[in-house]
This record gives structure tokens, sequence and C-alpha cells, in this order.
């Protein structure tokens, strides 16, 4: 690996904004895995732009809202739709015979409604369960967020998933491409899905969509595979391939699987942007301080954790993140500005790929009227992070915690009107440890567990781990054997 450039002081992530639900993120990924036929239109109602000049969506349920720009368009089937969908199911595949009592329309709004997803809060939307691909393409960001130009949240996750993956022997492995696979895996050993997945292509989608060819990676991020061990990115490669590999994909049943999924997805996106965050201000520190580390490795290993697990038995005040987080982002994101703009002064002069990282800190540290200017910027109480903020927030932060559409895959938990605490429930708990164990291993220790999780920036106690593998019925043995107490997988 050569010497980390100048270059590699920024993370190659474009801004993100807040997915209002967890689903958005699997559906990004799958219009990336697949693409539409140019000469079709998926629901038969006209192509990307409408006749009325607005961008056209597409979301499963949607209320009757609509933007200046947008027209959010409802994939969910009705009346003829429901028919059909009901028809094409009752003709059933060779390998699976439908037998029904009463209209097509009710067989096709049964299928319909079995794969909703969870409810967005304070609205009538609601997306379909990203369970295959068919399923995943009923929605879509700017569907979703109401947006003409949403951000490309796969985009960002291929980019997070090039920084953590750096086996030299599958360059092209890719986060769209491995759950491609991984659904197709599911659709092979599941005929019910697999016809649900075969009448919604057909039936909706008017089987407009078709898997996209070549490289589905982010390549330019791939400069950077390797440079960040020990990260919410190198996590996150390393348990997509993880979870998505055949062994997890035939143990989970297909809802569980989507809810791990997602989990991941959430966590690197609220995870990722925090660890940025906090890497940013780690530069800060050492142009500030004249403190530049000898080597590249050393900056990225002395990087603040950046989302603290305070013992549960602090006090409320000390295990509070929310303003924490909020400072950090925006500290982050000045940091981030100021390092673009002494990046395009430098690139005038010498090829940022020509200097080393370390070297062109040197250079800033002795620049004494701008690292004035940084230190003035980061005093300044302006905020330029919100979407980044929204983005964690979203991420992180349990949506709904009681009734129907309960969120037992967040972290973060409100506590009052002012507080923000780091509280997993035993769900999110039982997808971090599970995947801790390695390849086909039903095993794995405490100490993984905290290792894993040191990777997402986050140091809990050890006494207060074992509690919640333990009430997740996941520990075995004695809590003094502290590192070594055995960790059994939940499937």
């Amino acid at each position: 690996m050569s010497i980390p450039s100048a270059v590699h002081l920024k993370l190659p992530f474009n801004r993100p904004e807040y997915f209002s639900i967890p689903e958005l993120l699997i559906s990004s990924l799958a219009h990336r895995a697949f693409q539409r036929r140019s000469d079709a239109d998926p629901i038969g109602e006209g192509g990307s732009i409408a006749a009325s000049g607005k961008a056209t969506g597409y979301m499963y349920k949607a209320d009757s809202k609509q933007s200046k720009f947008v027209d959010v368009r409802s994939t969910f089937p009705k009346g003829e739709g429901l028919d059909r969908l009901g028809d094409l199911f009752s003709q059933g595949s060779p390998d699976l015979k439908v037998a029904i009592e009463g209209p097509p329309r009710d067989l096709g709004d049964a299928v319909a409604r079995s794969v909703l997803g969870i409810r967005v809060e304070k609205t009538g939307n609601q997306p379909a369960s990203p369970l295959s691909p068919a399923l995943a393409l009923l929605q879509d960001a700017r569907g979703v967020l109401v947006k003409k130009n949403p951000p490309d949240f796969a985009e960002i996750l291929e980019a997070m998933f090039a920084v953590g993956h750096h086996e030299v022997d599958d360059p092209k492995c890719s986060a769209s491409g491995l759950w491609r696979k991984a659904v197709g895996v599911r659709l092979a050993s599941d005929p019910v899905l697999r016809e649900i997945d075969r009448v919604v292509m057909t039936g909706i989608l008017r089987d407009g969509y078709v898997p996209r060819e070549g490289d589905l990676g982010n390549s330019d991020a791939r400069e950077w595979a390797g440079l960040f061990p020990d990260t919410p990115f190198e996590w996150f490669a390393r348990v997509w391939k993880t979870l998505t590999s055949d062994g997890w994909v035939d143990a989970l049943p297909a809802r569980v699987w989507v809810d791990w999924a997602t989990t991941i997805l959430r966590l690197t996106m609220g995870l990722g942007f925090l660890w940025e965050a906090a890497w940013y201000e780690r530069l800060a520190t050492a142009i500030i301080d004249a403190s530049v580390p000898p080597t590249f490795g050393e900056l990225v290993a002395t990087v603040s954790p950046p989302l603290p697990w305070q013992s549960s038995r602090a006090t409320v005040t000390t295990r509070d993140v929310a303003s924490l987080i909020k400072h950090r982002l925006r500290r982050g994101e000045k940091v981030r500005t100021y390092l673009l703009d002494r990046m395009k002064e430098h690139s005038q002069k010498r090829s940022l790929s020509e200097i080393p990282a370390t070297e062109f800190l040197r250079e800033l540290a002795g620049e004494k009227g701008h690292v004035e200017r940084l230190v003035k910027s980061l005093a300044d109480s302006t905020d330029r992070s919100k979407t980044v903020h929204e983005t964690v927030k979203y991420g992180l932060q349990v949506r709904e915690a009681s009734g129907p559409y309960t969120d037992y895959y967040g972290i973060l938990k409100s506590h009052g009107r002012r507080f923000v605490l780091v509280d997993p429930g035993t769900e999110w708990v039982t997808v971090v440890a599970s995947l801790a164990c390695d390849g086909p291993s039903r095993q794995c220790t405490v100490g993984d567990v905290l290792a894993d999780l040191g990777r997402l920036g986050m140091r809990p106690e050890l006494g207060d781990l074992v509690s919640l593998l333990e009430r997740a019925g996941m520990a075995r043995g004695s809590a003094d054997a502290d590192n070594a107490v055995i960790v059994e997988r939940a499937f």
C-alpha cells in the first residue's frame, strides 16, 4: 500500500440527508443493483417526469400530499391492479399451486398487504418490506422524501463499504452486489416469496427492471480502502459480507433478515458520519496544536470514540449524548469545509496526491493565519450540519418506542425532553453480537463483541455488555470469566 497522500485526509462521502424509513436504504441498494428498461414504465402511469413537468417519485402506500416539484405515486395496487395481481398469483408456477375461494381481487389485496413494511411516523405512508428485488423497487428516495433531488444513499453506502473493504482478491465486491446475490439465494429457497416477487415484478412493475451490468461499487472510494482499520467502515464491510452469505440467508427468516440488514445499514450511516466528524476533529487538533503524529495510521488510531457509552450506573446528565453529537457534527462540518478550501488552494501549486498526508498537515499547522482562521471558525456558533445531524439521528435513535410500529433496532433513546441516552434494546444487541461470530461458528466471546463495538466507536463497560447479553439469552458461562464469557449467536 502506498503512503497516504493529502487526498486521503478527506473521506469520500457525499453529504447525506435524513431517511424517514430504514427500508429506504435497502431500496436504494436495489435501484443501484437493477436498472429500468429504457422503454419501460414501472407502473404504467408515465416515466420519471410527470405530464405536469414534476419529477416522479414512488412510494408503496402514500398519502395524497404532493410537493411543488415532485409527483409522488403510490405503487400499492388498487381496483384492476388488485385483480391483475390476484390473477397472476392464482395462476401460480409449476412448484406453487394456489387454490382460492372468492374473487381474484381478494387474493391480490391479501398479497399486497402481506408485504407492508413499517409505517412512516405521523403520516399515512408505508413502504413495502424489501424482501425481494421487486418489493424493494416499489419505493425510491424521491417518493419517500418527496424531494426532486434526494441524496444517493446507495452511493454513500458503497463509498463506506469500499473504504472498509480491502481484500485484494475481490476488488469489485460491492454492497449492492452482495445484496442482490443474497436475495437471489432467498428466492431460490422460498417458493412463496419467489412467486410474490414474480407477480409484483410483472403485475405492478410491468417487468420494467433488469439487473444492472458492470461494477456496482464506488470505484473512486476504493483508493481509501484499507487506510481506516478498526472503524465503522471496516465493521460494515465485514458484517455485510457475513449477513449476505448463503449460510446466514438460509439461517434467518426473511423478515428477520431484512430487519438485521436495515440495522446494519442504519448503524453504518449513523456511526459512519459520527466517526467522520471525530476524524475531522482529530485533524483540527493536529493542525491547531502542531502535534501531527509521524504516521497516518497513528492519526486514525487516535480518533476519539465518536459515541461514548457511559456506565448504566452513571447519572442521566453524564450519559446524555445529545449535545455531544450535535457539537461534534457541527465542528466536523466546519473542519471539513476548511480542509476542502485549503486543498483547493494547494492543488493549484502541487498535486495533492504527491504530498504525504502528514506532511500536508504540518504545512497547514505552519500557516499561522490559516490556523487562526480555523480556530475562529470552530468558535463560531453557525451550524451547517443539520442534514448530517438528521442522518445520524434517524439512523441511531429509536423511531417509535411503543405500539404496533415499535422500533426494536435503535440504539439511542430519548429520556425526557432534553436527554438522549445510549440504551440499546435486546434485538439490537442480538444483531451485533451474533454477527461478531466469524464464519460458520455459532459461538464467539464477549471479547469479540467488545472488539466489534470498538470498531463502531462504542466502548461499554464489560458488566453492562454481559448484562445485555444475558437479557438476550446469548451469554453462557460465569460472569467473572470477563472477556472469555461465551456468546451464542441467535440463529
